[in-house]
């Protein structure tokens, strides 16, 4: 208990520091300067980024009307620009409960203010939230963070993150969640208090004696020893990095740009040089002794990622060494102020490049091209490129706009049948025997297809909903019901495509089989057999027949069948596996393509006769 106490006292006795170091914190109640000093220790270690009156008031909105946000601000990690939406509890202790229940409140009031509701909102709040949105991309993650002052003792962080992503955005991948304690923040504190903004002298070594590209006096350009990085780094750890914006920050995952910077080191440094942008550092001074490189007052402003993992590795070391890009820049900055200046601004600039994704690397790939003049042709405008704009005359519908990744999130759970899988596995699109097939087999097919189901996916999130949760909300088992719809969103679909393809023969009564088959067994045999089961699309041309088509009314009447068939049993399978297992929830129920093919088998007399009657005048 008393380690417990203590590390509250501390943090009160540094709430106490902050109000003497910032006159404008003098007057603020304790929570209020609790945000102040997390977004400093958290965000912002450097003792000389100093945080003004104005920096504190543009990122903490805790008052009334703060929607349970009391910090709104954007997160300077070099690799995106993730909107930090955060809760402060300055207390000696907390359950498990109120944990969550300050997320929900966060993930309420985002809500609100991703919908436009303004008016529940303060202004100072309204106004960043704006400002801080136009400045996020597609690449940006919501990450909440709740931090508080009072003990972890035994509460269940992945419990509570897992049932606030249930509640909140189960058809979400770009949100991220952090519970920190007392003992966080008080590592934050001393993480901040140890910083040192530069490193005094040393060397790096480059590959051959002369070999370098200038620009002026200011700058030049070389290839650097990774040994002599890892030395660096080995010598000076994180100082190394004081004039990056953060330390490194360690990725999970499998295709994380942590893991691929490994892979290369371990298996094929000779192309490092080549796959990885390198690394800057800012001096006050450099001079190039024969492949020797002298740095004065120094740090490492890009390539944190890079370092880190040349640090980590076994098989960097001085007799198995490569090299790789490194800008070397003076800092022209006369007045201890004017070179903090310029060194944040060398950084922000340096780490404001957005990594390169597997979307990128295929954008100008033919068939990528071949597939938007495809695309456009339907009416369809088709992102290829990050960035480009969409005329919005042309296309006002929005299911006539997409991307790479929603096409092939579309075409895993109604071609290919894994609805559950598509649902957070966008990597997996990119494996040749399901990318081929969509963008190198036949487009002019493929293409009308997906412009079905793209409005099938919006009337999905536009309507049906909306109708369901209206339509049940008076029945006895509603609270199960409307949940579980509000999730099928990827099994509607794949169901809408199974039943047409059945229809027009393309699926047969083996290839059903065949999926029945994988309720049973998830091996890799009975995997490929679905593949090759549902992989072909035929002669199809469409979805649905073209007398629908031509009836938008027909068309929607139509999907509110099949969506209902399908949830139906859904809710069943989904209810009696529940009986079975008290902790399961309708997220991990329809995470898993296992069950989506559990409830075809045992619904399929019944769903067989409601594909029967919907196309039986056709």
């Amino acid at each position: 208990m008393a380690k417990e106490t203590n590390d509250y006292d501390g943090i009160a006795k540094k709430i106490d520091s902050m109000k003497r170091d910032y006159p404008y914190l003098r007057d603020k109640p304790d929570h209020y300067v609790f945000s102040a000093l997390f977004i400093k220790v958290a965000f912002y270690q450097n003792p000389e980024w100093s945080r003004g009156e104005n920096d504190f008031n543009r990122k903490i909105h805790d008052g009334k009307n703060d929607l349970g946000i009391d910090i709104l601000l954007l997160d300077p990690n070099p690799e995106r620009n993730d909107l930090i939406v955060g809760q402060a509890k300055f207390c000696k202790g907390i359950s498990s409960e109120e944990v969550l229940n300050a997320l929900n409140k966060m993930a309420d009031g985002y809500k609100d203010l991703e919908n436009g509701h303004y008016e529940r909102a303060n202004d100072s709040l309204v106004k960043s939230f704006i400002e801080l949105s136009e400045m996020t991309d597609e690449e940006s993650k919501i990450r909440f963070i709740f931090y508080t002052s009072a003990p972890k003792n035994r509460i269940n962080t992945k419990r509570i993150t897992a049932k606030f992503l249930e509640k909140n955005f189960i058809d979400t991948d770009n949100i991220e969640v952090s519970i920190l304690f007392d003992a966080d923040i008080k590592k934050e504190i001393e993480d901040a208090a140890r910083w040192k903004s530069i490193v005094e002298i040393d060397r790096i070594f480059i590959d051959k004696t002369g070999n370098c590209l200038r620009y002026g006096d200011n700058a030049v350009i070389v290839n650097v020893s990774a040994f002599s990085i890892k030395q660096l780094y080995g010598e000076h750890k994180t100082n190394l990095l004081a004039l990056n914006l953060r330390y490194h920050i360690k990725e999970k995952g499998r295709y994380s740009v942590d893991n691929a910077i490994k892979n290369t080191i371990d298996n094929n440094s000779e192309s490092f040089w080549l796959k990885n942008n390198g690394i800057t550092i800012i001096c006050d001074s450099f001079e190039i002794s024969g492949n020797v490189v002298t740095l004065r007052n120094f740090s490492i402003v890009n390539g944190g990622q890079t370092t880190y993992q040349i640090y980590m590795s076994d098989k960097v070391n001085a007799k198995n060494d490569f090299y790789l890009p490194c800008k070397i820049i003076r800092n022209i900055g006369e007045s201890k102020n004017e070179k903090t200046i310029f060194s944040v601004e060398i950084a922000q600039a340096a780490n404001s490049q957005k990594p390169i994704t597997q979307e990128d690397l295929k954008a100008n790939a033919p068939e990528q091209l071949s597939f938007e003049k495809t695309m456009r042709e339907i009416g369809i405008h088709y992102q290829t490129k990050r960035g480009q704009t969409v005329p919005p005359k042309q296309y006002r519908e929005a299911y006539r706009k997409t991307r790479l990744e929603e096409v092939g999130k579309l075409c895993l759970s109604a071609i290919f049948q894994m609805p559950c899988v598509s649902r957070n596995a966008k990597n997996l699109l990119y494996k040749d025997r399901y990318y081929e097939r969509i963008f190198n087999s036949n487009q002019t097919q493929i293409a009308q297809i997906c412009r079905e189901l793209l409005y099938i996916d919006y009337y999905f999130k536009k309507n049906f909903k909306d109708k369901f949760e209206q339509d049940n909300a008076t029945e006895e088992d509603a609270e199960t019901r409307i949940p579980f719809a509000n999730k099928s969103r990827t099994i509607c679909i794949a169901f809408v495509a199974l039943a047409a393809r059945y229809h027009q023969g393309n699926i047969t009564e083996q290839s059903l089989k065949t999926i029945f088959e994988a309720a049973k067994s998830q091996s890799d045999s009975t995997l490929n057999a679905l593949y090759k089961a549902v992989r072909d699309l035929g002669t199809m041309q469409s979805l649905l027949p073209k007398q629908f088509s031509e009836n938008k009314d027909l068309y929607d009447a139509v999907l509110d069948k099949l969506f209902t068939a399908i949830v139906e049993e859904g809710i069943s399978a989904y209810s009696y596996a529940r009986d079975n297992n008290s902790n399961l929830t309708e997220n991990s129920f329809l995470q898993n393509d296992k069950n989506y093919y559990l409830l075809l088998k045992s619904g399929w007399i019944r769903l067989k006769k409601v594909i029967r009657e919907t196309f039986s005048n056709v």
